[in-house]
């Protein structure tokens, strides 16, 4: 399996942010506005040729928002 750029959403004090491996890259008062922006920056990585996804983190559990390839046209598909 290919290294995959990994968008995680996560709770995060009264709100919600977007993290790339240990490093946050936004944070949002509202769910689905973390979610909109980790997709977008997610399928600019997939029209770089990166393998791309977004997870939605709940407890202990990943849930699947957006992959690259399946979501979206992308060169991997």
């Amino acid at each position: 399996m290919s290294e995959q750029d990994l968008y995680v959403i996560r709770a995060s004090g009264e709100g919600w942010a977007v993290h790339l491996g240990e490093e946050t890259l936004g944070r949002f008062g509202e769910r689905p506005q973390a979610i909109e922006a980790a997709v977008v920056v997610a399928e600019a990585s997939a029209r770089q040729g990166k393998a791309a996804g977004v997870v939605l983190e709940e407890g202990d559990d990943q849930v699947p928002i957006w992959d690259a390839g399946r979501d979206a046209y992308s060169d991997l598909s």
